[in-house]
């Protein structure tokens, strides 16, 4: 599989396929990120179209995601994957070439990584390196304050939908539902979003893989706040209704970036972001009084299950 790694250059100085590791000048202010997929809890071999190459580009997505969400540009990629020796060789050219393609595509170099055999189910991980300008200009997750906007980028619940559909092992049917599942099985990370976020003056934010409602909690609980969002506001995905709206919230798998900051950068923010042609829709505010109000109307909503959390 070496052809699907980097080869040694004047931005990589050593590949890991060539050495035991990977050698590179580095940045003065580095960003790094890693994440897995495992089979059965990530991702099912037997949903109605899946494919090795979309699951290689999955992987990379959601690690480009957590990169997008402090504003980063990614750089270098390490990949380690745990297949099954009885695996098609094809099956793993697929996998490989939908890594490559999607690091290829944001400006990412494949450096190494590591290949094993296992038993059990597939496992597959992969480590991002980026860089940030300065720690000024870095989407935090900390720092919010009371009167903020909350934003969020793109379309809301069209992963959840498309994950409902996979697990009734029907193929689907109409356009609306194939993009439902092209959601699910291959997002689009917001990279050049996060950044624009970083350029507009926005600080605070984080991507939204877990959940709107989680995420919401995670950039307003460091400052003792809270936040009320209008599920009425909330850009979801084409096809679904506004009863729909908790597809968007709980663990959606969208990610989507969502942001907080003053009237004015967010302003600013929905402005750059447009001429990217990603949409930018405030969906709330926030507030002095803890704890997350999922406002309705004129009627308080709460959630049963308010997003995804490991082991839990």
């Amino acid at each position: 599989m070496r052809k699907y790694f980097a080869r040694p250059s004047a931005k990589l100085l050593v590949a890991a396929p060539e050495d035991d590791a990977a050698v590179w000048r580095g940045d003065r202010l580095v960003v790094a990120t890693t994440d897995t997929l495992v089979e059965g809890i990530d991702f099912r071999l037997d949903w109605p179209g899946f494919d090795f190459r979309l699951l290689g580009r999955r992987l990379m997505s959601i690690n480009l995601s957590d990169l997008a969400a402090m504003g980063a540009e990614p750089r270098y990629a390490l990949v380690s994957l745990a297949l099954r020796g009885s695996m098609p060789s094809n099956d793993v050219d697929r996998l490989y070439a939908g890594v490559a393609q999607q690091a290829q595509r944001f400006g990412c170099l494949v450096a190494g990584g590591d290949f094993s055999e296992t038993g059990g189910p597939l496992s597959l991980t992969a480590t991002l390196i980026g860089r940030v300008a300065s720690a000024a200009r870095t989407l935090r997750r900390a720092g919010a304050r009371r009167g903020w906007q909350i934003g969020v980028t793109g379309r809301l619940g069209g992963a959840a939908a498309g994950l409902r559909l996979l697990e009734t092992r029907r193929r689907p049917a109409t356009a609306t539902e194939r993009r439902w599942v092209r959601a699910q099985l291959d997002p689009q990370p917001r990279v050049d979003a996060g950044r624009a976020l970083v350029s507009a003056g926005v600080r605070v934010g984080g991507d939204i893989s877990d959940g709107l409602y989680r995420e919401v909690q995670r950039i307003t609980e460091p400052s003792r706040l809270g936040a009320t969002i209008d599920v009425r506001r909330l850009p979801l995905a084409s096809g679904l209704n506004a009863n729909q709206w908790p597809l968007g919230v709980e663990d959606s798998e969208d990610f989507e970036l969502l942001c907080a900051a003053p009237a004015a950068p967010m302003a600013s923010a929905k402005a750059a972001l447009g001429r990217l042609g990603v949409p930018l829709t405030v969906v709330g505010e926030v507030e002095r009084e803890p704890g997350i109000r999922l406002l309705d109307g004129a009627r308080v909503v709460r959630l049963r299950k308010p997003g995804y959390e490991h082991f839990h």
